[in-house]
């Protein structure tokens, strides 16, 4: 009016005054410039770029969409912290956004926010804890703090007093304890000297520490207007208003939820951006319409309902929810009906074939019936001439046992006999065995033997095919391989002219061992060995006729047992000529079945 300039309304909508020192990301602090940001496109792309930079260096991703009102919130937090001593009131109900805007706020401003983590048994003494840190950070180690505390972390009424005297004078009544206290007036007695401080004044160095508190811990609070808590808490604790820059969170516009909800749809596959704008606006539509009846609500009930960005940001998250779910729904139909019609191609495609197949295996099931009866009349023709084969090899194996225990009677008979007379000539062995040169030459030096020395001689003599006197007995006993001629005797083949002569002294009754051990202990194991010689002999003569007999039976044996073997064998052949066609004939049966099988499918 005075300036001669006219300015719609609509103009302060559409071009916010918005002022800051962010805009060029990564600058120093203490070179950044305070100016007017008029590039709102621009200012959304900066605050885009604090955020990903947040969210790459916090473990907790924030989302936010920076429509106008945003934009204006954050640009504002960010001014009120970056002044000196700048502390915030953030009122607004819950869910607008309030500590979201104020962690971005701190993270533009190079700040580090501190909160409170309320967990069970949480109390007055755990927040004077949580103090203290807060207090060591911002005045010792000179940090930039962001402290943000909410009403729902009120658990004791106190912590509001506190934090009303930290706004108001920056200290905290007995937050120190004395050897804490010691420890902060030691870390900051440096610092103050060069501030021009003495060292020894404890009261000026404490305040120095409270200064620098005040200068680097910027308090965030943030409150719901909804009921009388806060009016009270305002009346009964004035700085939270007198010390702090008012910031209040209202309903967002409309453009502020259009703006949300187009952000929501942009990566969402739809038939068309008029679709996505079209759900953009049925959100605020519906959102806007529950806040019209909550005030109706209020006005006909007195009762409030309040409709807040985080309802909205639900309204909009189940509406993506139930759409993912219907299409995974419907994704999942068409998967069923398109694999349902494929199964029915193929099965189509099956039939055609099987059609082909079952022409073509007619014939192939025909010759296989044919051939499989011939097998089975060839199978029968064999396996009765395999049983005849087999009857004649079992009555030739029972004539064949026969023999075998004849001819082994007529062996152990034969055997018997000659077992009489091996024992004697076992013995006769061993006395021979024992005798030695010293035995053979008692003998020899006889210059005129006993008679009965003579006679044992004589029969040896006999024995070797010599003629029985001494000189020849003697010349017999005065070589080295007499003993070894005795042992080896052949004594299967003695001559019957031998034997006769033998026989006056077999005899004669001194003839004996026992006396004729009396006159000579070497002639007692020489006559011992010529009686067994005669009596093995005499047995063997006995048995002759038995061996002649066993002989002949066993080579009648052989020659039935060399029958039934080549029977056998034949047998085998046949059996095995069997098994192969009744394997022929099983696979063929099988084979027949099979084809019988896909002919009825």
């Amino acid at each position: 009016k005075h300036f001669g300039v006219q300015i719609e309304p609509e103009y302060f909508v559409t071009k916010p005054i918005i002022f800051g020192d962010f805009i060029k990301v990564g600058v120093d602090k203490a070179e950044r410039v305070y100016e007017d940001l008029t590039d709102m496109e621009k200012i959304r792309s900066v605050l885009q770029d604090y955020l990903d930079d947040y969210n790459m260096t916090n473990a907790k991703d924030v989302k936010l969409v920076f429509f106008q009102d945003a934009v204006e919130h954050v640009s504002r937090i960010a001014r009120m912290i970056r002044q000196e001593r700048g502390n915030a009131l953030l009122v607004g109900v819950g869910g607008t956004g309030k500590q979201s805007l104020t962690r971005l706020a701190a993270h533009m401003c190079g700040y580090k926010c501190f909160q409170i983590e309320l967990s069970r048994g949480y109390n007055y003494d755990s927040f004077h804890e949580d103090l203290r840190k807060l207090y060591k950070m911002a005045g010792v180690e000179d940090k930039d703090m962001v402290f943000l505390f909410t009403d729902t972390q009120i658990v004791v009424e106190e912590f509001l007093e506190d934090i009303n005297n930290m706004l108001n004078s920056g200290e905290v009544p007995n937050l120190f304890e004395k050897d804490e206290l010691e420890f902060v007036l030691a870390a900051t007695r440096p610092k103050a000297k060069e501030a021009g401080i003495p060292e020894g004044n404890r009261d000026e160095v404490f305040q120095y520490f409270i200064n620098r508190v005040r200068q680097r811990l910027h308090i965030v609070l943030c409150m719901s207007p909804v009921g009388e808590a806060f009016r009270a808490r305002c009346r009964m604790f004035p700085s939270l208003v007198n010390c702090c820059t008012i910031d209040w969170f209202v309903q967002w516009p409309r453009e502020a939820l259009l703006s949300v909800s187009q952000t929501f749809f942009t990566n969402i596959d739809l038939d068309s951006e008029e679709v996505k704008d079209r759900l953009s606006e049925m959100c605020v539509e519906i959102h806007m319409s529950v806040t019209e009846m909550a005030e109706r609500y209020y006005a006909e009930l007195r009762r409030r309902y309040y409709t807040t960005p985080t309802s909205y940001l639900e309204l909009i998250n189940l509406y993506l929810s139930m759409l993912g779910d219907k299409r995974k729904q419907l994704v999942s139909a068409r998967d069923r009906v398109k694999n349902g019609l494929s199964k029915l191609w193929e099965t189509n495609k099956l039939v055609d074939k099987m059609k082909v197949d079952l022409s073509a295996l007619e014939p192939v099931l025909k010759q296989k019936s044919i051939d499989v009866e011939a097998l089975m009349e060839k199978l029968s023709v064999d396996q009765e001439n395999a049983d005849q084969v087999r009857r004649i090899v079992k009555e030739d194996e029972a004539i064949a046992k026969v023999k075998a225990e004849e001819t082994q009677a007529i062996a152990d008979d034969a055997q018997r006999d000659l077992d009489e007379a091996l024992p004697a000539l076992e013995e006769a062995n061993k006395a021979l065995d024992s005798l030695d040169k010293a035995d053979i030459s008692e003998v020899r030096v006889f210059p005129s033997p006993p008679d009965l020395v003579m006679t044992v001689m004589e029969a040896i003599c006999i024995l070797l095919n010599a003629k029985p006197d001494w000189t020849t007995a003697k010349q017999l006993l005065g070589d080295s391989t007499f003993l070894k001629r005795l042992m080896e005797y052949d004594k299967e083949n003695i001559k019957p002219q031998i034997l006769l002569k033998l026989q006056k002294y077999i005899a004669n009754p001194n003839f004996i061992p026992e006396k004729v051990e009396r006159v000579s202990k070497a002639c007692r194991s020489m006559c011992m060995w010529v009686r067994a010689m005669d009596l093995y002999s005499r047995v063997l003569k006995e048995v002759e006729p038995k061996k002649q007999k066993l002989a002949t039976a066993q080579a009648e044996l052989d020659a039935t047992m060399a029958t039934l073997q080549e029977k056998q064998r034949k047998l085998k052949e046949v059996e095995e000529q069997i098994k192969e066609l009744q394997d022929k004939y099983d696979k063929s049966l099988g084979e027949k079945e099979s084809l019988g099988k896909h002919w009825q499918f």
